[in-house]
C-alpha cells in the first residue's frame, strides 16, 4: 500500500520517519502513525521531530546518536524497542545508513563504525556511497527492492542491491523530481509512504520495484 503524506506541511516524509517490519518511529503529532501496521514510537530525537534524519534501523535494532536527551532515551526503552546509540562525528544516521532485514550500506564518513553497525544491525554492512552521496538519504528500501538517486550508476545500484539481497533495483526520483528518495518517502516491506507531491508516474516506480 502506498499513500502521501507531508508532516505539517514538508515533503520530506523519510525525515520524519523510521519504518521497519517491527516497529515504525516517528515525531510527536504525526498523522499517520497506524499507516505501517506495526507498533508506533513517538518520541523526538535530538530533541526534534527529525527522527528519520537522525536515526536509522531495522527490524532488529534502532541506531541513534550520542546526542539524544534523556527524555527521549526514557520513551525507547519504555517501547521496548531494542536499540543501540553509536558516537560518530556525523550524527545525521539517517542521512548516512540504508538498510533493511537482509544487509545495510553506510557512508563512507562512518566507515569506522561498520563493525558496531553490523553488531547492532545484526546483516552484513557494506561501505559505499551512492553517486558520492550518502546513502541514507539518496535511497530507500525494503527487504525486496529499492529506489535510489536518479544519477546513481550502474556500479551503485549493483553494490546496493547486492548488500541489501534485494530483488530489484531501480534509480528514480520523490516529489515531483527531487533524486533523494530516502528523504522524501519511508517504506517497510507492506507499506510506503511518501510527500504530497510525489507524482503518479514516481509512485509507479516504486510500486513496481519495491512491492
Amino acid at each position: 500500500m502506498i499513500e502521501k503524506y507531508s508532516f505539517k506541511g514538508s515533503e520530506n516524509t523519510g525525515f520524519y520517519t523510521v519504518a521497519t517490519n517491527s516497529y515504525v518511529l516517528l515525531g510527536p503529532e504525526y498523522q499517520k502513525k497506524d499507516f505501517f501496521e506495526v507498533d508506533s514510537v513517538e518520541t523526538k530525537i535530538n530533541r526534534t521531530n527529525l527522527v528519520g534524519l537522525f536515526a536509522a534501523g531495522n527490524s532488529n535494532c534502532l541506531l541513534i546518536p550520542e546526542e539524544v536527551s534523556s527524555i527521549e532515551k526514557q520513551n525507547l526503552d519504555e517501547s521496548g524497542i531494542n536499540y543501540r546509540i553509536i558516537d560518530p562525528n556525523y550524527n545525521a544516521l539517517g542521512n548516512l545508513i540504508l538498510c533493511n532485514d537482509k544487509g545495510a550500506v553506510i557512508s563512507e564518513k562512518i566507515s569506522g563504525y561498520q563493525e558496531q553497525i553490523e553488531e547492532a544491525l545484526e546483516v552484513p554492512v557494506k561501505t559505499a556511497d551512492i553517486n558520492d552521496l550518502n546513502p541514507g538519504v539518496s535511497g530507500i528500501a525494503n527487504s525486496h527492492g529499492a529506489v535510489i538517486h536518479r544519477e546513481a550508476s550502474e556500479k551503485d545500484a549493483r553494490t546496493v542491491r547486492e548488500a541489501l539481497g534485494l530483488e530489484d533495483i531501480d534509480i528514480g526520483t520523490v516529489n515531483m523530481g527531487s533524486p533523494f528518495t530516502g528523504s522524501g518517502a519511508a517504506a517497510n516491506d507492506r507499506h510506503l509512504l511518501t510527500g504530497e507531491n510525489t507524482t503518479g508516474p514516481e509512485i509507479g516506480r516504486f510500486d513496481r520495484t519495491m512491492f
